[in-house]
C-alpha cells in the first residue's frame, strides 16, 4: 500500500515536472518559431552579403581555351591553330566606391541584426500574450462549468418544487432555458480553449505536444521596477533605422566615386599552338606576355551620378522622417502600458472584492430560493452576477502579468 502511495506521488510530481511554465514557453519560442528563423536567414545573407563586395578587393583570375580547325582543301587561310590564355586583373583605384560599399553592406548587416533582436522581443511578449490568453481560456471553461453545474442543481430542485405544486411551470421552464444556455456557454467556452491552445502552438513553431500541459502563472506582486526612460530611445527599432540612414551615407559616398578616375591592372600570358594540344611547329609563334595599366574617367554621363546624388539624400530624409515616427510611436506605447499596468491593479483590487460579494450574494439567495423567499429568477440573477464576477477576476488577474510583459517589451527587458 505504501509502495502505491509512493508510486502515486511520483507520478504526480513527474507530471509537475513536465508541465509548461510560460518561460519555457518563451525558450521554446525563440527556438522554434518560423518568422524569427527566417530573421536569422536574412541576417545570414546580409552578413554574406558583407564578403561579397569584400570580393571587390581581390584580383580576378581568368583562363581561356581557343582553338580552331581549317578544312585544308578548301580554306585558303592556312593551318589549324590554338591558344590558351590566363589574366590577372585587378582595380588600382576606383574613387574608394569599394571602400563605402563595404561600409553599406556592413552598416546593413548591423541593421537586419538589430531587426532580429527587436523581432526577438517582439515574439516575447508574443508569447506571454498567447500563453497568457490560453489560460483565461482554461480559466473561462471553470466558470462556465460552474455555472452550468449551479444552473442544473437549480433545475433539479425547481422540478422538485414543481412536482410539489411550489413552482410555476413557467418558472421551470425559464430555469431549464438557461441551463440550456449555460451548456452553449460551456462548448463555446472549450472551443475558444481549443483555438488558444493551437495559437499558442503556432507561435512556438509547432513545439506544443497534444497532452503536454502548462503551469498557471505564480501569484506574486506585480510592481512598476521604475524603468529607465532614457533607455527608450535605445530601442532596437530606432537603432536600427539609424544605421539604414548610415548605410544609405555610404551609398552615397560610394556613388562619388564616379566622378573620379579609375585605374586598372591586367596581367595576361598567351600560349600559342598549332593543334588542340597547343603543339608547337619550329619557327611558330612565341608565347606572350603583357602587362596593361588601364586609366578612365568619366567626365559626364549624362548627369545621372548627380540625379542619383539627389535621391540617396530624399532616402535619407524619408528614413529621419521615419525615426522621428518611430519615437513617437514608442513614447505612445509607453504611455498606454503606464496607463493599462495601472488601471490593471485598480481591477484587480475592484474584482477581488466583487467575485468575494458575488459568492456571498449567491450563497444568501440560494438559501432564500430553497426556503421559498427568493424567485428563480432572483437565483438565475445571481447565478449570472457570480459567473461575471468570477470571469472579471480572472481577466483582471492576468492583465496584470499582460500589462507588466508589455512595459518589458518597451524597455526591451528579458527574452
Amino acid at each position: 500500500m505504501k509502495k502505491s502511495i509512493i508510486t502515486l506521488l511520483g507520478i504526480a510530481v513527474t507530471g509537475n515536472l513536465y508541465a509548461l511554465n510560460i518561460d519555457e514557453a518563451v525558450e521554446k519560442a525563440l527556438l522554434n518559431n518560423n518568422s524569427l528563423k527566417k530573421q536569422q536567414y536574412i541576417y545570414d545573407e546580409a552578413k554574406e552579403n558583407i564578403n561579397l563586395v569584400k570580393g571587390s578587393y581581390k584580383p580576378v583570375v581568368g583562363v581561356a581555351y581557343n582553338y580552331v580547325a581549317r578544312d585544308k582543301n578548301t580554306d585558303t587561310q592556312g593551318k589549324d591553330y590554338s591558344n590558351v590564355g590566363a589574366t590577372i586583373s585587378y582595380n588600382l583605384f576606383n574613387g574608394f566606391t569599394d571602400k563605402y560599399n563595404v561600409e553599406a553592406a556592413t552598416q546593413n548587416a548591423e541593421y537586419s541584426l538589430l531587426t532580429l533582436e527587436a523581432q526577438k522581443y517582439d515574439l516575447t511578449l508574443a508569447t506571454k500574450q498567447n500563453y497568457i490568453s490560453y489560460l483565461k481560456s482554461l480559466k473561462n471553461i471553470e466558470t462556465q462549468e460552474n455555472a452550468f453545474k449551479l444552473l442544473e442543481q437549480q433545475f433539479k430542485d425547481s422540478e422538485n418544487r414543481f412536482e410539489q405544486g411550489l413552482l410555476a411551470k413557467n418558472d421551470l421552464l425559464q430555469v431549464n432555458a438557461q441551463m440550456l444556455q449555460a451548456k452553449q456557454n460551456l462548448a463555446r467556452a472549450k472551443a475558444d480553449s481549443k483555438i488558444a491552445r493551437f495559437q499558442l502552438k503556432n507561435i512556438l513553431g509547432g513545439a506544443l505536444d497534444k497532452d503536454e500541459k502548462i503551469e498557471d502563472l505564480a501569484k506574486q506582486k506585480i510592481v512598476n521596477e521604475g524603468y529607465n526612460l532614457e533607455e527608450l530611445d535605445n530601442r532596437s527599432e530606432i537603432k536600427a533605422l539609424k544605421k539604414t540612414i548610415d548605410a544609405i551615407v555610404s551609398q552615397k559616398s560610394a556613388n562619388k566615386g564616379d566622378f573620379m578616375p579609375d585605374a586598372d591592372l591586367s596581367l595576361t600570358y598567351t600560349k600559342f599552338g598549332d593543334n588542340a594540344f597547343l603543339d608547337v611547329d619550329p619557327g611558330g609563334i612565341d608565347d606572350q606576355t603583357s602587362a596593361t595599366i588601364s586609366l578612365s574617367w568619366n567626365l559626364y554621363n549624362g548627369g545621372r551620378d548627380s540625379s542619383e546624388d539627389i535621391i540617396y539624400n530624399k532616402r535619407i530624409l524619408q528614413v529621419k522622417e521615419d525615426l522621428a515616427d518611430l519615437k513617437l510611436a514608442i513614447q505612445l506605447q509607453y504611455e498606454n502600458a503606464l496607463e493599462e499596468f495601472e488601471v490593471s491593479k485598480l481591477n484587480f483590487e475592484t474584482a477581488k472584492v466583487s467575485l468575494s460579494q458575488a459568492k456571498e450574494n449567491y450563497k444568501l439567495v440560494n438559501n432564500r430560493f430553497k426556503e421559498g423567499l427568493s424567485s428563480s429568477t432572483d437565483l438565475i440573477n445571481a447565478n449570472y452576477l457570480l459567473a461575471e464576477a468570477k470571469q472579471s477576476f480572472d481577466t483582471a488577474y492576468y492583465d496584470r502579468y499582460l500589462a507588466k510583459a508589455s512595459l518589458d517589451r518597451i524597455f526591451e527587458v528579458g527574452k
